[in-house]
């Protein structure tokens, strides 16, 4: 079964190239953006950790300073004397003095054996705020404890604010004697106003310690974090390192970027909507595609009229051939557009007149070929040959009777068979060669047998397609330059015909040692008609001329004759024409 395959235009192809180009190009954009927007979604994450670990280096930084308060306070020999001789003005007077030198603590409160005593902020509690049932538990280390809201007296009035507070025993380092505890509190405002700065749209930053408790919050939301319901909760407690979690809540993407400190007891952690995070890099994003999008709406634009412009030449051109199909050879192409289809269009319209030229000269060549035909035929039926012909036979009749008689008139008849035989131009060797022995049978009855003739005609030759009626004029020019005179020779016309083959072609030598030919008639033998009583009708230059019309210019007669050394005929003829 044969396939038909679907045509497709010249622009249809174009646009199919050209869409693939630009899908290509969308492609390695796409890939490429994508990359390069990774690269900075991760440069964002890195910089926002950094971020919160910087604010996790300060809070450890405030958190430490307090821890070394602490131990000015323990280590102070002093102070533990004032302790253990319970003189309490001196102890105050001396925490005082630690109390005002630092400035991120609200208060300083001990419990001794001489009783409780406060320095700073005074606690409306009082010792119930007191975390000694913790601190019992210890064995002298820090104790951090998560933001609680406590009273403080102001004037006549107080006020309710966050504490986080460090707690320790006193233990005298000489005696390794348990002398009280020490809480100092910290306001919860010194741990927000170091993330305040980076507090944005829709973002939380807090810290936590390792129960989830929270110790400050930019939102002052201080519910507990709950590890069932938090998804970032868990992955942060088993990391210490600075790090980050992406999240779904409430249906909406979320990071949780996150930094340890103190110890890896409490973090700092901000969440923040990516959309919120990658608002740049999303930014950038949308101006990057419509930045992309733009540009392809006028490439695409321009392609096609483009596209267009370079077709419409073409489909004019189309339209041209498809009149020169039809036989409209009168078509001219202009495209006038200064490339190569100018150049295309100049080779169509020659093309064009090329072929009208040929058609031309065809129909030439033909009229050409039936003259011929139509000379040959006359020639054949010449009334002066006809009556010599009939006189032979009736002298033949009188002297030799009827069997010479029908000898010729048999001979007579093939011969005209064979020239008045038309739709076949082309014939064998070898009926040629019958042709000339009928009609040299019908001359020798004419002449008296005043002339001979000789064929060697190889086996291989014999079926060399030639034109027909090329070997009768040639040997009758032989005939009529020779028979005048044979009665003044001794030896009688001799007349070879034979084949030898050349290189690229066979040549067909007919050869006479008749008188030759003059050697002004020699040259102007395909120029000029023969005179008809010298030469046949259909002489030298019509066989010439019919054996370049039917098998080419390169083929035709060569005559090669001088003054009494006789003439030679040779006929050109293609290999291939058998």
């Amino acid at each position: 079964m044969k396939l038909i395959r679907r045509r497709n235009s010249f622009r249809m192809q174009f646009l199919r190239a050209a869409t693939i180009m630009i899908v290509f190009f969308i492609v390695i954009f796409v890939a490429i953006f994508n990359n390069f927007r990774q690269m900075l979604n991760k440069q964002y994450g890195e910089s926002e950790k950094q971020s919160v670990e910087v604010i996790g280096n300060n809070i450890d930084y405030i958190l430490n300073s307090v821890e070394n308060l602490s131990n000015s306070i323990i280590f102070n020999q002093e102070l533990m004397d004032s302790i253990k001789d319970g003189e309490k003005e001196r102890l105050v007077e001396k925490l005082y003095s630690f109390y005002i030198s630092s400035n991120n603590i609200e208060g300083i409160y001990v419990i001794t054996p001489s009783g409780y005593l406060q320095v700073g902020a005074e606690l409306q509690d009082g010792v119930k705020s007191f975390p000694r049932f913790e601190l019992d538990q210890t064995t002298g280390e820090i104790i951090w404890f998560p933001t609680m809201e406590k009273n403080v007296k102001i004037l006549s009035g107080s006020m309710t604010k966050r504490y986080f507070s460090m707690g320790r025993k006193i233990i005298d380092i000489y005696s390794l004697k348990e002398l009280g505890f020490i809480n100092i509190e910290v306001d919860e405002s010194v741990l927000t106003g170091s993330f305040s700065d980076l507090s944005e749209d829709d973002s939380r930053i807090f810290i936590c310690d390792d129960m989830g408790n929270i110790i400050a919050s930019s939102d002052d939301d201080f519910t507990p974090i709950d590890s069932n319901n938090s998804s970032y909760y868990n992955t942060m407690i088993a990391d210490d390192n600075a790090n980050y979690v992406s999240y779904v809540e409430d249906g909406k993407k979320y990071v949780a970027i996150y930094s340890s400190f103190n110890y890896g007891k409490w973090y700092v952690v901000k969440t923040i909507p990516e959309a919120i995070l990658y608002a740049d890099v999303n930014r950038m994003q949308l101006y990057s595609i419509i930045g992309l999008i733009i540009p392809l709406i006028i490439m695409i634009n321009a392609i096609v009229i483009y596209t267009k412009k370079i077709t419409k030449p073409i489909e004019v051109m189309m339209l041209q051939m498809q009149e020169v199909e039809a036989g409209n050879l009168n078509v001219m192409v202009e495209t006038n557009v200064y490339n190569e289809l100018d150049d295309l269009s100049d080779s169509f319209n020659h093309m064009v007149n090329q072929i009208k030229k040929l058609m031309e000269d065809i129909v030439k060549v033909e009229q050409n070929k039936n003259e011929l035909e139509l000379e040959v035929l006359h020639a054949q039926i010449n009334p002066h040959f006809l009556y010599n012909t009939l006189n032979t036979i009736r002298w033949m009749a009188k002297i030799k009777g009827e069997d010479s008689i029908a000898d010729a008139l048999i001979a007579l008849v093939k011969l005209l068979r064979v020239s008045i035989s038309f739709g076949n131009n082309m014939i064998t060797l070898q009926e040629e060669i019958q042709y000339i022995e009928n009609y040299i049978l019908i001359q020798k009855l004419r002449f008296n047998q005043l002339f001979e003739i000789h064929y060697d005609i190889k086996e291989g030759h014999k079926r060399l397609n030639i034109p027909k009626l090329i070997l009768q004029p040639i040997v009758e020019n032989s005939l009529i330059y020779g028979i005048d005179e044979a009665e003044k020779r001794e030896e009688p016309i001799i007349i070879e015909i034979f084949t030898r083959e050349q290189e690229e072609y066979v040549e067909i030598v007919v050869r006479d040692n008749g008188n030759g030919i003059e050697q002004e008639i020699l040259n102007n033998i395909f120029k000029q008609e023969a005179n008809i009583n010298r030469f046949s009708k259909v002489g030298l230059n019509n066989v010439n001329q019919r054996l370049k019309l039917y098998l080419g210019e390169a083929y035709g007669l060569q005559i090669v004759s001088s003054l009494n050394e006789g003439t030679t005929v040779i006929i050109r003829v293609p290999k291939n024409a058998s």
